[in-house]
């Protein structure tokens, strides 16, 4: 649970740091904007995620992004487990470096199910806590006076990182698991700036 705690901390102190900087955002940028990452539903496939998101700070190249969206993973048979299904609720921050680069922080807290467990049949409800460091780069598909002069912007970015699951209320036995190890995510995300 400490882990939790300390990530939760962290997020909060990132988010809230954007008073330290200070806004310089231009009159005619767009802060909103919604994204949905494109690979996932294909590879590994069965998982949909999205999120909104606001730029709360920016200065120059240097900008912070908030956001909130949505995980889900429908009902699927896995060997090791039985069937398995979770959604959570996502949560973050995204500082960008150097134009689109950048570095994530990423939070999701949600229920995770599992029926017919494939070590004893038994069926699990647990409430889980990921958290996840990722790094990336979004590239703007206009220049930036024709952004401006647009009321939405279009752009497509990828992610590399990983997650780890950092608490379980009702852990579930899984074959052949020894206990719960960083995993590695790609994302690759379709969104709009408005």
């Amino acid at each position: 649970m400490n882990k939790m705690k300390f990530a939760f901390m962290l997020a909060t102190i990132l988010a809230f740091s954007t008073k330290i900087y200070g806004q310089t955002t231009q009159p005619n940028e767009k802060k909103w904007g919604a994204e949905i990452n494109i690979l996932w539903p294909i590879y590994p496939g069965n998982i949909y995620k999205g999120q909104a998101t606001y730029e709360s700070w920016r200065k120059n190249d240097l900008a912070g992004d908030v956001y909130v969206g949505f995980h889900i993973r429908p009902s699927e048979f896995r060997k090791e487990e039985g069937d398995f299904a979770n959604y959570a609720l996502t949560f973050g921050y995204r500082q960008f470096i150097w134009k689109g680069l950048h570095l994530e922080l990423y939070n999701a807290f949600g229920p995770g199910f599992n029926r017919n467990n494939a070590v004893d049949g038994k069926d699990y409800t647990s409430w889980d806590y990921e958290v996840g460091l990722l790094a990336g780069y979004r590239w703007e598909f206009l220049k930036k006076e024709k952004r401006e002069s647009l009321k939405f912007s279009p752009y497509l970015s990828t992610q590399h990182g990983f997650y780890y699951l950092a608490a379980q209320s009702n852990p579930h036995p899984i074959i052949g698991s020894t206990g719960e190890r960083p995993i590695y995510v790609g994302t690759l995300n379709l969104g709009i700036k408005f």
